[in-house]
């Protein structure tokens, strides 16, 4: 039996890798794309073999990931041990912010998600490019994002203690 999520790690590192190794303008084009996508996304398409019903959340996948990368950076933005939750801790993202974008659904839940990663995109050099796919693919799970936050937000309190 085939797994849909060794399908969506695999396709979320290697477009993560594709945008990094594009010229600055393709990562522009990515950024600023638009429900007709860009040449980088559909070659990503055609590589990848994305089935038609999956265009549209790859197409917001590929343009997130286009917004946390930099136009000089050459490599990929992912970075396995940086879960979502947790950047968007370390990136000053509040509680309540966090929970309105837990509780957005559809295209709210589409627009709150793209403003924290603009958020981030300035303050972070990297994240879990496979945890940001599912909360893309799996708006529904707020429980991952909330889990990695306050996983987050618990090992800072710590650090604080320890160091005063």
């Amino acid at each position: 039996m085939h797994d849909d999520t060794d399908d969506r790690a695999s396709r979320a590192l290697a477009i993560a890798a594709a945008i990094a190794a594009a010229d600055a303008g393709e990562k522009s084009d990515a950024r600023r794309m638009g429900p007709a996508g860009s040449p980088l996304f559909w070659r990503q398409v055609a590589r990848l073999g994305i089935p038609r019903w999956q265009e549209a959340g790859w197409l917001r996948f590929t343009r997130l990931v286009a917004l946390l990368t930099p136009a000089s950076r050459e490599s990929s933005v992912h970075d396995d041990k940086r879960p979502l939750g947790a950047v968007l801790h370390d990136a000053g993202f509040s509680e309540q912010r966090l929970a309105r974008l837990i509780a957005a659904r559809g295209a709210a839940r589409d627009d709150a998600l793209e403003r924290a990663i603009r958020m981030i995109a300035r303050k972070t050099t990297g994240l879990n490019t496979v945890d940001l796919a599912r909360a893309v693919f799996w708006p529904d799970d707020g429980s991952h994002l909330a889990r990695a936050y306050y996983k987050q937000s618990d090992k800072s309190q710590t650090e604080d203690i320890q160091n005063d």
